[in-house]
This record gives structure tokens, C-alpha cells and sequence, in this order.
């Protein structure tokens, strides 16, 4: 399924669902812009016995400095993106007068046809088995 012009979510046999380009994609282009929700850090202990789990994010900062981190969930296609140690792209995250924002950008030349992978801030949290 394609997503404007240079995204596609395909399913991956060993990873459920990913996130595609569909052409060749230089360095350091917006893939995407999309909105966050927030929820607070005592509410994640019920969340992670859901599915959503699997989708949402934390702050890089606070959740590597040890401090207890509220969760995000991103209404966009970086929530489908896989876990890779060397990504090929990152989220920023953006405040502005209407809320909180995420960018999902390319941290290298993409292949057309090649995965657009993210690195998993908290991965030890996730259970994929």
C-alpha cells in the first residue's frame, strides 16, 4: 500500500508490516510529518499488556538519562517502521503553537525498494517472541 510518493508498507515474513521506499531517497529528506498523543508515564505499565505496545515511543533523552518517561503514540508511518542497530532514518520530534510533531528523516541514501528503519530507543522493552 503506497503512502504519497516515497513510502509503501509492505508485509515482511519474519517482521509483520515495514515501511518501503518507493524511489531512491537522498540524505536527510522528511519522509514524513506526522501528529503525536501523549500519555502519561503511569499509565504505561497498562499499555504494554496491550497491543499498542508495539507501536509506541519514548524520549530518547529522559528514557536513556533513567528518568520515568510518558509514552507517545505517533499517527504516522514511523510506528511501522523495524527496529535496525544502523538505521536509515530517525525521528525528530517538534513542538509548535498546535502540539507535538515527529519527523520521520533519512539519515542516508535509500534504495528504492529498501526498508526504512528506525533504532528502537527503549528495545529492551519490547517483546517480540
Amino acid at each position: 500500500m503506497a503512502y504519497g510518493t516515497l513510502l509503501a508498507i509492505q508485509t515482511i515474513a519474519s517482521k509483520g508490516r515495514g515501511v518501503f521506499a518507493t524511489q531512491a531517497i537522498a540524505p536527510d529528506t522528511v519522509l514524513e510529518t506526522a501528529p503525536v498523543a501523549s500519555f502519561p508515564a503511569t499509565e504505561r505499565s497498562t499499555i504494554d499488556t496491550t497491543h499498542i505496545a508495539k507501536y509506541y515511543f519514548v524520549q530518547p533523552d529522559a528514557y536513556r538519562q533513567g528518568q520515568t518517561v510518558d509514552g507517545y503514540l505517533v499517527f504516522g508511518l514511523a510506528s511501522l517502521c523495524n527496529h535496525d542497530n544502523e538505521p536509515n532514518a530517525k525521528i525528530e520530534w517538534v513542538v509548535d503553537e498546535i502540539g507535538l510533531w515527529t519527523r520521520l528523516i533519512s539519515t542516508q541514501e535509500i534504495a528504492a525498494g529498501e526498508e526504512v528503519t528506525i533504532y528502537y530507543t527503549n528495545i529492551e522493552d519490547y517483546n517480540f517472541s
